[in-house]
């Protein structure tokens, strides 16, 4: 699941995730237990930003009430400045605004990692207080028009400074400043409930406790380290449906019955509930998207992204999904000759794997062996400081929410000088968010007296459960992802754009493209070896067993990608049908449109769709079309090696350095040298296309 809160319009903490594993995608979107992690690398240098995570529910609304009003104090003069400059009225809104960020950090992280219901609940009530505030005040008119003042003054003498300008001037047309007033007024009420709607989706999400119960017939082909972590209920066993269950649970079981009940467990969490926030949302957004002049809520969305428009975007998928589906039918077809009948919804991630077994002998459950967490977290570290020029080492204690929450510091390889702060909370815990996905928590920051705040990122994730005295095991997929969100983490630490609303993150359809292009490393036969270390004798992965997992890298490949290109029709489909929705029909009509398997009834994915609630909204197909400049970014690395330091410190001063202070083209041109090409892309599925320039 992958949620992405804009910062300007909420201050809601951005949160970019990796797409999910094809396994995962093939039933529904969708954590008690510990592990270890690596040790200090080295006594960590620099002081972080102190931040109080102990916060009981009381303290959290005394703190947000507190921040509100200072909020509210601080915007009047702001607005007001008779002279509209950059210095008068841009720096101090952008000021403001992380100010409120900074200070009210610990207060809404809480609500997705406290196993505490009751702290949770006060730190979304805080979500919601602050998003109804900088709501109300991001569609001020006389705040537009001092930032439309001083953006005319032309004071904004950096580049930093114009890209700044430029985007509070869009984020606060785009947040109704520009609106008359009785349409502001209702496009503030209906934008309140809308972030209400979000809030309470993703904590429905976060508070599931779903559970099935299966015999013990029903246990074969389960790797042993999960069904150690399982409890018993009489003769019968306790299956939590969550992230570290799901897949693990559908790729090996061999009972068809159990795999069917996980699925439908899977596909209903949070449904009917969460089917009616994401409706309701619907609704609004399509008034909202009416108030702006606009026809759709997707050409609302995709007016301020890459793509442009709603008939851009659908004529990407569509083209890709008509070179696809026949070969997702031929994928199919073989999963079916596997089990010998058709293929069910429950059935396409077990007779994967069973392929991957049977004609590629890889064996996920005995890959996994190979992964112990510890040797992978250590491992990676190791890979990207190579790469990327950095050194990491752990604080000891760490300043985090939960005692096996690790925080770690980074600094600059040659110059020794401290960068930020990285926290790792990879373990599942009751209420904690459901997925894996890096929080920027303080995107860089330069303060008014010319110092640096420095960065904080957080991963916070669910990899499965560790069996008793055992370390986790990790699928080559949780590599992959880790490595992904790895990236993720990096850009917010090495961004050395000197305002937050610039250092925290990318243009929506291009942000995660730099993660992307890193999941490439861990299929590369040496980089392999690095991230493997045998749990019984410390060995890497052999060659053979690599030559095979790099074999069936693609297998399947074409009807898992036309699952993802089903959610992104989906989404595109809900906020380009009006007002009144039908979320479960439009599921299942676009699924038989655009997927050879579609949803069976019965099934409510939409329940647990995140990132239609997260800020991911018409910015699903965002996965695939970020996955064209990924693909074509990692040549640089092909050319010039995985792990040079020459391309890493190219690729951290052209992509990640910058930030949002550039558009993407531009920083992909400076990177290779090139305008992007989507040859690399195309070629992973087999398709060939002339380069743009190519005659």
């Amino acid at each position: 699941m992958t949620v992405l809160t804009a910062r300007l319009l909420t201050l809601a903490t951005i949160v970019a995730l990796a797409a999910p594993s094809a396994a995962a995608w093939a039933q529904s979107p969708t954590p008690a237990g510990s592990g270890t992690l690596a040790p200090p690398a080295a006594s960590a240098p620099g002081i972080p930003s102190a931040v109080d995570y102990t916060l009981d529910p009381a303290q959290i609304k005394t703190n947000c009430a507190a921040q509100i009003a200072a909020v509210r104090k601080a915007i009047e003069p702001v607005a007001r400045a008779s002279r509209g400059t950059f210095a008068t009225v841009v720096l101090p809104l952008e000021n403001l605004s992380a100010d409120a960020n900074d200070k009210q950090l610990a207060e809404t992280l809480l609500s997705q990692v406290s196993s505490d219901r009751k702290i949770r609940d006060a730190s979304l009530a805080c979500q919601n207080d602050i998003n109804n505030v900088f709501t109300e005040i991001t569609a001020r008119p006389d705040l537009y028009r001092a930032v439309a003042a001083a953006s005319a003054s032309n004071t904004a003498q950096t580049e930093a400074d114009r890209k700044l300008t430029s985007l509070w001037l869009v984020a606060l047309k785009r947040s109704g400043a520009g609106l008359g007033t009785s349409d502001r007024k209702t496009f503030v009420k209906l934008s309140q409930r809308l972030n209400e709607l979000q809030n309470q989706y993703q904590a429905n999400l976060g508070n599931d406790a779903t559970t099935i119960t299966i015999s013990q017939a029903q246990l074969a082909g389960l790797p042993p380290d999960l069904v150690a972590t399982l409890k018993k209920s009489g003769a019968s066993y306790i299956v939590p449906v969550n992230e570290s269950t799901e897949t693990r649970f559908l790729q090996n079981a061999k009972d068809a019955k159990a795999r069917r009940t996980m699925y439908f467990a899977a596909a209903n969490k949070a449904y009917p509930k969460n089917t009616r926030l994401l409706e309701e949302a619907i609704g609004i957004r399509d008034r909202l998207a009416h108030l702006m002049g606009y026809p759709t809520w997707a050409a609302f969305q995709l007016a301020d992204r890459m793509a442009g428009s709603p008939a851009r975007v659908e004529s990407f998928l569509s083209d890709l999904d008509v070179k696809l589906f026949p070969r997702a039918k031929s994928d199919l077809a073989t999963l079916a000759a596997l089990k010998g009948s058709a293929i069910e919804p429950w059935d396409t991630v077990f007779y994967d794997n069973q392929l991957n077994k049977t004609k590629y002998a890889v064996d996920s459950t005995a890959v996994a062996r190979y992964f112990p967490v510890d040797h992978v977290v250590r491992a990676v570290f190791d890979i990207y400081a190579k790469i990327l020029g950095v050194t990491y080492a752990e604080r000891t204690p760490a300043n985090a929410w939960a005692p096996d929450v690790t925080e770690w510091a980074v600094s600059d390889a040659k110059t020794g000088r401290y960068l930020g702060d990285f926290y790792l909370d990879l373990f599942p815990r009751p209420g904690k968010y459901s997925h894996f996905a890096s929080f920027p928590l303080l995107p860089n920051r330069r303060m008014s007296d010319g110092t640096v705040r420095p960065p904080q990122d957080a991963i916070i994730g669910n990899w499965p459960q560790p069996a008793p005295g055992k370390p986790a095991l990790l699928s080559h997929d949780d590599v992959q992802t880790f490595f992904h969100e790895f990236g993720h983490d990096m850009a917010t630490i090495l961004s050395t754009a000197p305002y937050e609303t610039l250092s925290g993150g990318f243009r929506q359809d291009f942000v995660e493209a730099p993660s992307q292009m890193l999941e490439n490393w861990v299929w590369d036969p040496q980089i392999l070896k690095q991230l493997s270390a045998n749990v019984d004798t410390g060995a890497p992965l052999p060659d053979a067993l690599i030559a095979k997992m790099r074999a069936a890298r693609y297998v399947d490949n074409a009807y898992f990608t036309t699952r993802q290109i089903m959610l992104a029709q989906i989404d595109m489909r809900y906020h380009t049908s009006g007002p009144t929705v039908n979320t479960d029909a439009v599921w299942r009509a676009v699924s038989r449109e655009t997927s050879p398997l579609a949803t069976p009834l019965g099934a409510h994915p939409e329940a647990q769709f995140g990132h239609l609630m997260g800020g991911y909204d018409v910015g699903y197909y965002g996965y695939l079309w970020s996955k064209v400049y990924a693909q074509d970014m990692f040549t640089a690395f092909e050319a010039g090696g995985l792990e040079s330091p020459v391309v890493g410190a190219r690729y951290r001063k052209d992509i990640l350095e910058p930030a949002r202070q550039r558009e993407p083209d531009a920083e992909v041109t400076a990177f290779l040298g090139r305008p992007m090409s989507p040859v690399a892309f195309y070629k992973e599925f087999g398709v060939a296309v002339k380069a743009p320039n190519a005659k």
